[in-house]
């Protein structure tokens, strides 16, 4: 028989072969410890948060360490992986949950330690996901490139001098070969930018476009929004004409190359990305 009950753990205590050690340890990812002894039994360190007290014993001696495995959501200001490295603490390997990273480090006395960036006591709104916003604006340049045609209204194409037709179906085709180019020349300019993150993470349809400090992201987003124009576009060709509908197809293909470049910043610059590492 079981008992019928709110379950929640509440206590959490660490044998340590140097408690101090292992304090300092802990309070480089934001626990605050305070010194207790209860009655004559050893002096250790308590630490409590959100209700659960995490405490620091010492390790009797000949008594083996346990290999219990941890797991914190820290709320820190700057790059997670920054601060772990600006502390001391070696990075064993990492791994993704909910395209967030989670970094594996060791603790003192050999227990693995999982530390990830908490969303609900950090930077949640800028790092959550975006996909409804993203969606919303996507809408709304489908939307502006499909008005297009109250701009203008292109002349027949008969109408128009042939050379002025091959000189605009030119400009086009180098648009088109040299925009992936920029877009590398742009974004992996970023790479001695200081202001950037150290580390950029892929980016998906959930990103933050406005999270500048990973340009991949808003690199990424402008890519479906000149898509979203294009199609757009196209949807209403038939009123704006011929000139409408060439705009439309090449800024698809604007959208498609500018991926292409993305993905050729990704490749080139492999140090600058966040490595893809299964948990050991």
């Amino acid at each position: 028989m079981s008992l019928i009950m709110d379950q929640k753990l509440n206590l959490l205590v660490l044998r340590c072969r140097d408690i101090d050690v292992s304090r300092e340890f802990y309070e480089q990812l934001g626990l605050e410890f305070e010194q207790e002894q209860h009655g004559s039994g050893p002096v250790h360190y308590a630490a409590v948060f959100e209700g659960m007290v995490f405490e620091l014993y010492p390790l009797k001696e000949g008594e083996p360490a346990d290999l219990s495995r941890l797991g914190f959501a820290v709320n820190l200001e700057t790059d997670l992986r920054e601060s772990l490295e600006d502390a001391g603490i070696a990075i064993l390997s990492q791994y993704e949950v909910d395209q967030e990273p989670v970094f594996v480090v060791e603790d003192p006395d050999g227990r693995k330690v999982e530390v990830r960036q908490s969303e609900q006591l950090g930077t949640g709104w800028l790092e959550g996901d975006w996909t409804r916003f993203r969606a919303t604006l996507l809408f709304v340049a489908a939307i502006s490139g499909g008005l297009a045609c109250l701009s203008y209204q292109s002349r027949p194409m008969e109408e128009m001098p042939p050379f002025d037709v091959y000189l605009f179906g030119f400009g086009m085709l180098i648009s088109i070969v040299l925009w992936p180019f920029m877009v590398v020349a742009v974004v992996g300019f970023q790479v001695i930018n200081p202001y950037t993150d150290p580390v950029w993470k892929r980016p998906t349809h959930s990103s933050n476009p406005f999270r500048l400090r990973n340009p991949l992201y808003a690199a990424h987003f402008l890519m479906y929004f000149m898509m979203a124009q294009g199609a757009g576009m196209l949807a209403t060709s038939l009123i704006g004409g011929w000139l409408q509908l060439l705009m439309g197809i090449v800024t698809i293909i604007g959208g498609l190359t500018g991926l292409w470049g993305l993905e050729l910043v990704i490749r080139w610059f492999p140090k600058r990305m966040e490595p893809k590492e299964t948990v050991v």
